[in-house]
């Protein structure tokens, strides 16, 4: 029995022969594998449209006009005796014990008590020893779910089930942005990765600096993820340029310490991402596989934070827009609370948040090099209202042309 699998995907043109190239890779390898082919097809060429830059905000005089395509991808994956692939799982040595990470097949649910378990077991031998590694199948007929051990599955299906494996584990998005294959370092519990404060560390600085870039975005604007740029920053190439390099403060220190905090004491909730998380910081180190998660972590907990501030500010000061569009603000008392440098194509400017004693929100995107402003500061602001606008709720004045004194 087999399911037929259809994914399609949004790319640019310029993309569609890299993406070529990485399926007939993959179909190089599925045909030892005794696998059907995948088949690839495009339809739909369209235009993607933006007035505005993606990363600084700024209004573009010319917009951006990318060329699109619609790719499609279809393949099977087999199912043997009934039963499909649901999830692999991995364990590793902790601190405080074992962790077991879970590594679900796209579009498949992995049921709760699997995201909370602490060992790996097998259904079909029932033996107690340790293992390393599982796999999680689902019978399609009756529901029922068993986990094998890895050396058990060849047995459990009576024949070699590689081929099946193998094409359940493809996941589109990630041919389409490029699986990154790197070497890292192998820390003393034996497994490949770095220690999760390295991670972090070096991740708040590159996000200091050139901003966040999703995986998303990097893809359909040519550009470099903040994951890349951690791992550049991780192991870098010969020739890298100075520029790409971060160094790590004490800022950056201090706010891992409060990410990894902030995850050993969160309640996942049945979340199977949330859970990934926590386990990879009671764990100590990322296996090199699940480092995208770990990138993640700050930007998720700087979310959270946020939403917490906003409810425990809402009851006091609520933002309202400030001055009328097109009019100059003149000396206006208000606070950083919030810097970020953004880089691109385009050059380098930084965001700046402002918060007036009224509560009023303020921001502006500055690219000169008169103005140079910390978190914390308190200043004289003065600028053009360039638009009103909300954000998550919240009112918010944008202003251009700024002018700042300090208090």
């Amino acid at each position: 029995m087999t399911e037929k699998t259809l994914e399609t995907i949004d790319i640019p043109v310029y993309k569609r022969s890299y993406l070529e190239n990485a399926i007939e890779k993959i179909n190089r390898k599925a045909v030892k594998m005794g696998c059907e082919p995948l088949a690839l097809s495009f339809d739909n060429p369209h235009e993607y449209r933006t007035s505005h830059h993606p990363f600084t905000g700024h209004k573009l005089v010319n917009p951006i006009v990318v060329e699109m395509v619609s790719a499609h991808l279809s393949y099977v994956i087999p199912r043997i005796n009934g039963y499909e692939l649901i999830a692999k799982l991995d364990i590793f040595k902790g601190d405080d014990g074992k962790v077991l990470l879970v590594c679900p097949v796209p579009g498949k649910t992995v049921p709760e008590k699997w995201i909370n378990a602490t060992s790996i077991q097998c259904d079909h031998c029932n033996k107690k020893r340790y293992r390393t590694h599982s796999v999680l199948l689902r019978n399609t007929e009756n529901g029922e779910y068993k986990e094998v051990g890895s050396t058990c599955v060849k047995d459990f299906f009576g024949l070699d089930p590689k081929g099946f494996m193998f094409m359940a584990s493809i996941i589109f998005d990630s041919i389409v942005g490029g699986i990154k294959d790197s070497d890292c370092l192998k820390n003393d519990n034996g497994a490949w990765g770095y220690n999760v404060d390295t991670i972090l560390n070096i991740t708040s600085a590159v996000i200091k600096k050139f901003g966040w870039t999703s995986r998303a975005v990097a893809n359909e604007y040519n550009y470099q993820s903040t994951s890349d740029r951690v791992w550049n920053n991780l192991e870098p190439h010969i020739g890298m340029a100075k520029e790409n390099f971060v160094t790590v403060d004490e800022e950056d220190k201090e706010l891992s310490a409060k990410v990894i905090e902030y995850f050993k004491n969160l309640d996942h909730k049945g979340n199977e991402y949330l859970s990934n998380l926590i386990k990879l910081v009671k764990m100590g180190y990322v296996p090199s596989k699940y480092m995208g998660y770990a990138c993640s972590m700050i930007i998720t907990y700087e979310k959270a934070m946020n939403i917490e501030r906003k409810k425990s500010e809402k009851d006091t000061r609520v933002s309202n827009y400030v001055g009328e569009v097109g009019k100059r603000l003149k000396n206006v008392k208000a606070e950083v609370i919030f810097k970020r440098h953004i880089e691109s194509n385009y050059g380098t400017s930084t965001l700046y948040t402002f918060k007036d004693d009224e509560g009023n929100i303020m921001k502006t995107f500055y690219s000169g090099s008169n103005i140079s402003l910390e978190k914390g500061n308190i200043i004289y602001l003065s600028g053009t209202v360039k638009k009103h606008n909300e954000y998550e709720n919240e009112k918010q004045t944008m202003l251009n042309r700024i002018s700042v004194k300090e208090v």
